[in-house]
């Protein structure tokens, strides 16, 4: 990404200390030339949000934080709790820009499967089509092609208004 869209960079991130750029909950949407419509929601963390980008995040405006069995387990953050992608790291405390809706990349373990079913896994914000009992089912998301002998972010994934859903 990188590049300005309709007045947002959704890799642009601040600290606490700067405060927010927009208000948090807005969401902004471009029709991008070669992938299509994506949406973003503007988000403050509770937690950092790390890794290489395009980990799974839990979706609560103001607290927002990375998606793992803990974090989605029911009576916290579970079934109908709303997620999408970091676009970049994310200080805790911080703000920043969540994908949403459109063509994507999200950070999977190895050999993840085109089209199957993708749950949460113990690794904060990385999810697989494992089935592990005691994961989350994370639904509206799916894969284009598989991903490969190792974790890695798939770029060519499919987001449609991504929520948790049953514990496996």
């Amino acid at each position: 990404m990188g590049a300005e869209i309709i007045g947002i960079d959704p890799t642009e991130v601040r600290t606490s200390a700067q405060g927010a750029a927009f208000r948090v909950g807005t969401t902004a949407g471009y029709d991008h030339p070669t992938n299509g419509y994506q949406e973003f929601i503007y988000v403050k963390t509770a937690e950092a949000i790390t890794g290489a980008g395009y980990g799974c995040v839990f979706i609560d405006p103001n607290s927002t934080e990375m998606l793992d069995t803990t974090a989605t387990t029911p009576g916290t953050k579970g079934p109908g709790s709303r997620c999408g992608w970091a676009m970049a790291a994310i200080a805790s405390g911080g703000f920043g820009w969540l994908q949403i809706y459109g063509k994507a990349t999200v950070r999977t373990l190895a050999s993840a499967a085109r089209g199957t079913r993708l749950n949460t896994t113990a690794t904060a914000g990385v999810l697989d089509d494992d089935g592990t009992a005691g994961a989350e089912q994370i639904v509206g998301v799916c894969l284009g092609t598989a991903t490969g002998g190792a974790e890695a972010n798939n770029a060519d994934a499919y987001l449609s208004y991504p929520v948790v859903s049953v514990t496996l």
